[in-house]
């Protein structure tokens, strides 16, 4: 049988308090630990799916209005409408207006993002700017914000993608 010294016993209980006070702020700093890296893996996901969403809309709008023709001198040309009645005016043809199927797309895709966010909008051509047409470019930005419950509350989580998509040669 083993037998402890009497001054041991009295060091063993005076400890006991420390060593729970010791373990239970351990268990709490590794749960706010969890609780952030859960945060961020909730934002990232947040993210990713936001910029598919984007670029789903601007490779869209982009395959949608390209016309490719040859011009008078016997060289290939890439241009990018707008809409289908643009279109028509120059007699090109294509499936139809970059900013139409932009808006077809984003209708179709906002419901998966808004699934994970509560707020989910998109900036078609940075508020509609013709040049950007001209110069054969569809640019996107979608917005989307969510709630994510932590440990101790909720934080929000704002995210905002681009996402540029351009006829070049």
């Amino acid at each position: 049988m083993i037998r402890f010294h009497p001054h041991f016993k009295q060091r063993l209980r005076e400890e006991r308090g420390a060593v729970l006070i010791s373990t239970i702020f351990f268990l709490f700093c590794l749960g706010g630990l969890l609780s952030l890296l859960l945060f961020l893996e909730q934002s990232d996901l947040l993210e990713m799916k936001t910029q598919h969403t984007a670029d789903i809309v601007s490779k869209g709008a982009r395959a949608a209005g390209k016309w490719e023709y040859v011009d008078s001198e016997g060289k290939r040309q890439l241009r990018l409408f707008a809409t289908t009645e643009e279109a028509i005016q120059n007699d090109a043809d294509i499936i139809r207006g970059a900013r139409e199927e932009a808006a077809i797309l984003w209708q179709l895709n906002r419901s998966a993002l808004a699934s994970e966010a509560k707020v989910a909008h998109a900036i078609h051509q940075k508020g509609e700017k013709a040049y950007l047409y001209r110069q054969g470019i569809y640019h996107v930005r979608i917005e989307t914000e969510k709630s994510i419950p932590i440990w101790w509350g909720e934080l929000d989580a704002k995210v905002g993608r681009v996402s540029q998509s351009g006829v070049y040669e």
